[in-house]
């Protein structure tokens, strides 16, 4: 499968991405390259999955709005129990945007991100974010079925850019500060 970037997409995300420039920092391209990986992944798992190329996920606004916010709470709010931040924050951009049509899938969706287990059908978009964001995450560890090259594509058109690193360095602190529970974000 040739890889096929949406710049519509990337733009997107980018200029939500803009007003929290100074919270993300140093971490604002990794950030920003993670959000874009996680819905061309998405693209690639609703091919995968049987769906139309009218629909990817990539041209619809509840992927690009919840790329943009799911994580955003690290940095935001300066928590590693950073799913209810990043709710609220991309509540406000929907609100703000007249888009309150769409905060309860978007809020499902960065909510159920970290799910352990399907959160709907294959097809539905709370189960392909959550599985694009665990293949982003893994780095292309876990692929559900996506083939390596297709992955590793999306990869070096948006880096990683430190983002791994960054979460690793994050995941061990929490769990020296809190080793009883290290991972707020994870549901079952």
């Amino acid at each position: 499968m040739e890889l096929t970037v949406n710049d519509g997409a990337a733009t997107a995300i980018a200029e939500i991405l803009e007003d929290w420039g100074s919270a993300l920092g140093a971490d604002h391209r990794g950030y920003l390259n993670h959000a874009i990986r996680v819905v061309q992944v998405a693209d690639l798992l609703h091919l995968r999955a049987g769906g139309g190329e009218a629909e990817l996920p990539s041209g619809r606004l509840e992927f690009i709005v919840a790329a943009a916010f799911h994580d955003l709470g690290i940095w935001s709010d300066g928590t590693w129990d950073y799913l209810p931040p990043s709710i609220e924050r991309a509540r406000q951009w929907l609100t703000e945007s007249g888009h309150e049509d769409r905060i309860p899938l978007v809020t499902t969706m960065i909510d159920d991100h970290h799910k352990l287990r399907p959160a709907g059908e294959p097809l539905s978009p709370i189960e392909l974010f959550r599985k694009a964001d665990t293949v982003d995450f893994s780095s292309g560890v876990l692929r559900f079925g996506i083939p390596s090259g297709d992955y590793r594509a999306v990869r070096r058109a948006f880096p990683s850019s430190g983002f791994h690193r960054k979460l690793v360095r994050l995941a061990a602190a929490a769990a020296v500060r809190h080793p009883l529970d290290p991972a707020p974000m994870v549901k079952f």
